[in-house]
């Protein structure tokens, strides 16, 4: 029987890209999408009510306890939804994070096949820049954004963070890069090029990140696209990060993830079927006029900040800051170092 896929997500004011990353995971073969929006202002909301009325995806509006992050309290929710009862697999993703198969893989089906006896496939990032775009361009992310960090770069150690598409037999519950396990024997872990990890990371549910060697993705790649352009990122600063509320959103957030030093357009092969379902999507009257009218709130909000004088200065540091580069090898390596001597060996 094929295994049912669920892509589990936690949104506020995603409107610009929200429709693309939909039609993405869709086109990917997602089977269920099931989305918790909360504190909307730019129409995120209602597109996503769009959406669900014509079949595309699950929506629930989430009423966010106090004392909690919005993404922890969706995923507290997501645990009992019937769609995870439903499911065989579950990813947890954010609006910025598109699945990037390799050849011969075109679904997620095709990827939990390539691996069987695996229990939970990690998902590397992939740090993708703004490509030197200043304004927001008009064409979809995988279309716009196709430089990123060099497979091999060892530094800044957010570049080995990673999510998890996992076998929820086999879990607890969803978290936020990768599910709680159950006691026991650890589950079976692979790289995103199929090859088992060591037992230590495995058995780990605090560890999120991989270092030590460059980027395994032979078979996935998470494309991150975390800062977009210098306007898109004016936007991400305002709405601000799903599960550290209290995290700013500044120039150092944008120079830790701005990395245009090499090419990759890989995930251009996936790009026909998403922009199939994107224009599907989009040709439905409902979903179309609520992306109609988030668009001009969207334009309306983004007039606002260009009139504020200390965003108006932060636009003009990451127009400075077209780009960063990562250190040698070296230099990497004893960063590192110094980072788990700091942090007391935690990677």
């Amino acid at each position: 029987m094929t295994p049912r896929i669920l892509i589990v997500a936690t949104m506020r004011d995603e409107a610009p890209h929200l429709v693309e990353w939909v039609a993405h995971n869709r086109a990917a073969g997602a089977d269920d999408i099931l989305v918790f929006s909360n504190d909307c202002t730019d129409g995120t909301d209602d597109l996503l009510d769009a959406m669900q009325a014509v079949g595309a995806l699950t929506h629930v509006r989430n009423a966010v306890p106090e004392g909690r992050t919005p993404q922890w309290a969706a995923l507290k929710q997501a645990a009992d939804h019937p769609l995870t009862r439903r499911a065989d697999w579950i990813a947890v993703l954010d609006a910025d994070e598109f699945v990037n198969l390799r050849a011969p893989l075109t679904t997620l089906h095709d990827l939990v096949t390539a691996i069987p006896g695996a229990d939970a496939v990690v998902l590397p990032w992939r740090l993708f820049g703004n490509a030197g775009h200043v304004e927001r361009p008009q064409a979809l992310t995988i279309d716009a954004y196709t430089r990123a960090i060099a497979p091999d770069a060892l530094y800044p150690p957010l570049s080995r963070f990673f999510k998890t598409l996992y076998r929820k037999a086999v879990m607890q519950k969803p978290g936020v890069h990768r599910p709680k396990q159950r006691a026991g024997p650890p589950p079976v872990w692979v790289d995103g090029s199929g090859r088992a990890l060591p037992a230590a990371l495995a058995a780990d549910d605090t560890r999120i990140l991989y270092w030590g060697a460059p980027l395994a993705t032979d078979v996935v790649q998470l494309n991150h696209y975390s800062v977009r352009s210098a306007q898109d990122f004016l936007l991400k600063r305002g709405r601000g990060l799903p599960n550290h509320t209290e995290k700013g959103i500044d120039l150092t957030y944008w120079v830790e993830r701005n990395f245009n030093t090499v090419a990759d357009d890989s995930i251009t092969r996936m790009a026909l079927a998403t922009r199939a379902e994107y224009a599907r999507l989009l040709a439905m009257p409902e979903v179309g006029r609520a992306q109609a009218r988030s668009d001009v709130l969207t334009r309306a909000t983004l007039a606002r900040m260009l009139n504020d004088p200390e965003t108006v200065q932060l636009y003009g540091r990451l127009c400075l800051s077209n780009g960063s580069e990562p250190p040698d090898a070296a230099l990497s390596q004893h960063l590192v170092r110094l980072y788990r001597t700091a942090t007391g060996g935690q990677s």
